[in-house]
């Protein structure tokens, strides 16, 4: 017999062994230590007594990771991460475990569930779809297989400097977005990784035109956004390159980084990645439900 209870911190071990085998067949190598998977927890906001597990007995055979936080104005809940094990799918467990989750998010004063899903997924994001998602937004993800040197798009920048920002100007920052980022690269998710992130600005005259961010464990650049004055000046190049060779050197966290959820209406975003040698490989749906 299937059942579902919320989570603990008790439960994380569990967790993350039900996570690596229900992914382990996944289209994203999605393989992480124990140590990288709470790091990721971290920068989502993960909040285990708003997630759900789905047992058989006594082993976990699939989850509904949450967190809970400011969207858009609304109290949101944010789908990190749902999966069940092979065996186990196409049984509408799923269907069951959401069905188990809708009434406590709403007790917590949820109104909005937010979540993202491959595109190529067919059959999550049909169900999702059934269980009354709709789409938000697209976006697109880039990755790189080429050498980091850092030295791209640094001549087309001889009048800015690239250096560490220590304490980020979020009022200034968001003055340089063209769109908004997802929950995953939000100025929350930022403040919440602290140490594992590394910010670097480009500064003119001292004054600040456009800053990166990078979250370090997995090399994902969380920001990225220049002053719409400073643009097609090497600007953005110049912070890739900088950011490309921010972690620590001779390690996996050194070398190309991951580009994630970049909203497909951002045509200019898209094109500068594709011109610093960035490649689509997957697009995602953003969706939301109102409860």
């Amino acid at each position: 017999m299937i059942t579902y209870r919320l989570m603990s911190d008790a439960d994380f071990t569990a967790l993350h062994d039900c996570f690596l085998t229900a992914f382990s067949d996944y289209e994203v190598d999605m393989r992480m230590s124990r140590e990288q998977f709470q790091k990721r927890l971290t920068r989502d906001g993960i909040n285990l007594e708003m997630s759900a597990g789905a047992f058989d007995g006594e082993r976990m055979i699939g989850f509904c990771i949450n967190a809970l936080g400011q969207w858009q104005g609304k109290t949101t809940a944010y789908d990190g991460g749902s999966a069940m094990i092979p065996g186990y799918r196409g049984r509408g467990i799923a269907t069951e475990m959401f069905a188990f989750l809708e009434p406590k998010l709403k007790e917590a004063g949820v109104v909005k569930y937010l979540l993202e899903v491959l595109t190529s997924n067919v059959r999550a994001a049909t169900l999702y779809r059934k269980l009354g998602f709709v789409e938000t937004r697209r976006f697109a993800v880039f990755r790189s297989q080429k050498d980091t040197t850092g030295t791209k798009g640094t001549e087309g920048a001889k009048e800015s400097e690239i250096r560490p920002v220590k304490q980020p100007d979020w009022e200034l920052f968001q003055s340089f977005w063209d769109g908004y980022p997802s929950w995953q690269n939000s100025i929350d998710a930022v403040d919440r990784v602290g140490k594992e992130q590394i910010i670097m600005g480009a500064y003119a005259d001292e004054a600040c035109v456009g800053y990166g961010v990078v979250f370090v464990p997995q090399m994902n650049v969380m920001q990225l956004a220049v002053s719409p004055v400073h643009r097609r000046q090497g600007v953005g190049s110049a912070l890739l390159a900088a950011l490309e060779t921010s972690g620590p050197l001779g390690t996996v966290n050194s070398g190309p980084l991951r580009i994630m959820n970049i909203d497909e209406d951002l045509k200019g975003t898209l094109a500068f990645y594709e011109s610093n040698g960035y490649n689509r490989v997957f697009g995602q749906y953003e969706m939301i439900k109102t409860l």
